[in-house]
């Protein structure tokens, strides 16, 4: 990801969020916070993010985080129109890399219902750890599981 990605990433961020389906989080996030975040990120070697394209149009981001517990942890999203189409295994195939070269497992959060991103992880040789009850509260009140997955490179 490179400075000039930031604010299409964002955009990126808030049409997946207003979806209210794939990722914790919602409409109202704090826009400056995420600006923040993502600017710190750009030649941060621990915590990469990486961007898809077509035709010159951002239409993905993978980010790594270092997670208190789990450690090296990506969150993923792919806009809607090129779901489907390997946009996200592309993705994946570069934090693979990344952890492969760093020496590092790879974890994520999940939500059950997403069976599109929980084959595309099996696929890829993440496996279901641990199924976490009653783990995301959303906006509405309703409260879903999320499932840990993890791959270790060697």
């Amino acid at each position: 990801m490179r400075v000039e990605d930031i604010d299409t990433v964002l955009e990126l961020f808030e049409a997946v969020a207003a979806e209210r389906r794939y990722i914790g989080t919602e409409p109202g996030f704090d826009r400056a916070v995420y600006r923040a975040r993502l600017a710190a990120r750009v030649d941060d070697r621990q915590r990469p993010s990486f961007v898809a394209r077509i035709d010159g149009r951002l239409i993905g981001h993978l980010s790594i985080s270092q997670h208190h517990e789990f450690g090296p942890t990506l969150g993923m999203m792919v806009a809607a129109e090129y779901r489907g189409r390997g946009v996200g295994r592309a993705l994946l195939q570069q934090a693979c890399a990344w952890a492969t070269a760093a020496g590092y497992p790879l974890s994520l959060l999940v939500f059950p219902h997403n069976h599109a991103a929980r084959g595309l992880y099996r696929s890829m040789g993440f496996l279901e750890v641990e199924r976490f009850e009653r783990d995301a509260v959303r906006a509405n009140g309703e409260v879903w599981d999320t499932i840990l997955m993890r791959k270790t490179f060697s």
